[in-house]
């Protein structure tokens, strides 16, 4: 057996598949960029307002507890026409917690979740596009 031929063997091996992974990697990268940039468009531009919304998939007909109504009534208009989430899930007893809200959008639901925190409480949210924080901005003002 000539070892010189079976090293080679393994070693064309070795390159057949480090090249198929990258271009696997590679292809994976480009479906990865195209994806965000769908959703950046859709959620960036083409929504601008609950209506726009190409599916209901998300939405509930339930109507929420009426502890939650109660905050809800206080919402300033930019923020629930621009409400594009699937609900409000949350944990009873949020006192003083502190709640993370990634992809919050207008803001309607850091909103809600800041009047059950209370003042002891803190609620962070996470914003990609400048076109909801330009609502959240407007409506902070005032």
């Amino acid at each position: 057996v000539d070892c010189n031929c079976i090293l080679a063997s393994v070693l064309k091996k070795l390159v057949n598949t480090w090249v198929l992974l990258e271009t696997n990697r590679s292809t994976a990268m480009e479906n990865s960029d195209k994806t965000h940039q769908q959703v950046s468009e859709y959620y960036g531009k083409t929504l601008s307002k609950s209506a726009d919304l190409k599916t209901d998939a998300c939405c509930t007909s339930e109507k929420p507890p009426a502890y939650l109504r109660d905050v809800f009534s206080l919402l300033h208009t930019a923020v629930t026409d621009k409400y594009y989430g699937c609900g409000l899930v949350m944990p009873e007893q949020l006192e003083g917690r502190s709640v993370l809200d990634l992809g919050c959008g207008a803001g309607r639901d850091v909103f809600v979740i800041s009047n059950l925190v209370g003042a002891s409480g803190r609620v962070i949210g996470n914003l990609k596009h400048s076109s909801r924080r330009e609502t959240n901005q407007s409506v902070a003002r005032g």
